[in-house]
């Protein structure tokens, strides 16, 4: 972590905005429990992309309490429908181009009855697609449906004319052709170091599904190394969207 320490000497921003996002929450288990516990010791937000169509009782009642301990910390987010493949060739998406405005209209209003049947009003409405990629169809269903960010990553065009905001992924720890492989630690300070001179908004993709050992020890140095620099903010989408009208 020496270069990312050095690197964050060098930075001359008043701020630094950083957020965490961990995709596929649906049912309790030792990993999701190992990262809420990894964030909420050292005071860190992290938003949870939780999966409606998936999402068991368990799972609720641990996000629910986990949530009501620390409100400002952990804020949920809808993650998709079911988080199913539609297309029959390509890339997969859950909402992609063989999927109708109505079909997506109805899977997201669909989810979005569910995460307010878990969560009242304890959870943010931002919507974040399954494997990060949608369609001009699903950006005006969540524009009608009243969500007020789109988190897919950043390279996803950015279409103009919604009340939304896009605040893209913009670092992945893994790699995911042929199955999930983390990055070395190496590759993911490099890429952080660059992201950091552009001054932009830095998002996280996390996954606790496929976290071992390792990825769970580097990311806690990694949170220790950020949080110790004086300029650095983490922020979960609702504080990014406050800071956004504050300058806006």
């Amino acid at each position: 972590m020496e270069s990312l320490k050095s690197a964050l000497r060098e930075q001359q921003a008043a701020s630094l905005r950083l957020f965490f996002r961990d995709d596929d929450v649906d049912e309790d288990g030792a990993p999701l429990r190992r990262l809420l516990r990894l964030f909420l010791e050292r005071n860190t937000p992290i938003n949870l992309g939780v999966i409606p169509g998936r999402l068991t009782s368990a799972c609720v009642e641990l996000l629910a309490a986990s949530v009501g301990a620390a409100p400002a910390l952990l804020e949920l987010n809808q993650h998709g429908w079911r988080h199913i493949n539609h297309e029959r060739e390509g890339r997969k998406c859950e909402f992609g181009a063989s999927r109708t405005y109505a079909e997506q209209l109805a899977d997201i209003a669909q989810g979005q009855s569910r995460m307010t049947e878990a969560f009242g009003p304890n959870w943010f409405p931002v919507f974040i697609p399954p494997w990060n990629r949608c369609t001009e169809e699903t950006r005006r269903a969540i524009d009608h449906l009243d969500f007020r960010a789109l988190s897919a990553r950043r390279g996803i065009s950015a279409e103009t004319g919604y009340r939304f905001e896009e605040i893209s992924i913009t670092l992945d720890l893994y790699r995911w052709n042929g199955g999930a492989r983390m990055k070395s630690p190496e590759e993911i300070v490099d890429e952080l170091i660059a992201q950091l001179s552009r001054q932009h908004t830095i998002g996280v993709a996390l996954h606790h599904k496929v976290m071992d050992e390792h990825a769970f020890s580097f990311l806690g140095s990694l949170l220790d190394t950020l949080a110790a620099h004086p300029a650095v903010r983490f922020h979960t989408f609702q504080s990014l969207l406050q800071l956004s009208q504050a300058h806006g």
